[in-house]
């Protein structure tokens, strides 16, 4: 797959087969988001949590977990008695992944959509809007460009990321979660997590830390 610039301005995901152009020019280029490394992500989610506010089954979060279609950021499944930690921009592209396939949007098309996700800070989330035109995904940042978009003539779908950033939010409000500035970490409700989870938590925030510092 490969994701290219089309006339709109948006970001458009074309399918490797029907690519005319494989220049560098014709790609997104990754210095043209913003890393997710810079944000200082605070709660994490277990996946019966992530799963329940994504409106997806359990079953599903651990088959796309297991096919890494959408795999938790901040603490992966390593194998028994592991559990995984999932961020807030995690469950908002579990939810908006969870549309596009009720909506029948193809899976090749929902992994591009993803990766647009990806790319963005979860702040920037709230500003986007994945269309699709049955063939093509877009992502959309601005009323102009959906409008561009409405009046070419496709039938075209639309899913709000913003609406559901914040919808996820309030119900994640809720929920109980890991507190990854606790020492030790617990979650909301006072139950402590494993400490081979806390260890694996701190190196990553470790990990980001350094990153900034050195960036």
């Amino acid at each position: 797959m490969a994701a290219q610039r089309d006339d709109l301005g948006l970001h458009l995901h074309v399918p490797l087969k029907e690519r005319t152009d494989l220049s560098a020019e014709g790609a997104v280029q990754g210095e043209l988001f913003a890393s997710d490394d810079a944000e200082d992500v605070k709660r994490g989610y277990r996946g019966t949590v992530a799963s329940k506010v994504a409106g997806i089954t359990y079953r599903q979060l651990d088959y796309w977990a297991r096919k890494q279609i959408v795999e938790p950021s901040i603490t992966p499944s390593h194998g028994s008695g592991s559990r995984r930690l999932y961020s807030f921009k995690d469950v908002v592209i579990l939810a908006v992944s969870k549309r596009l396939l009720d909506a029948g949007v193809n899976l090749q098309n929902v992994t591009a959509a993803i990766g647009f996700l990806s790319r963005r800070t979860t702040r920037q989330l709230a500003d986007v809007t994945i269309m699709c035109d049955g063939q093509h995904v877009y992502e959309c940042v601005t009323s102009e460009q959906m409008l561009e978009l409405l009046q070419s003539g496709k039938a075209v779908f639309g899913v709000s990321v913003g609406s559901l950033w914040h919808q996820i939010d309030e119900a994640l409000q809720q929920e109980d979660y890991v507190d990854l500035q606790a020492r030790p970490a617990t979650l909301s409700s006072g139950r402590p997590i494993d400490d081979l989870t806390v260890m694996r938590m701190r190196k990553k925030l470790e990990a980001q830390r350094a990153a900034r510092q050195a960036a």
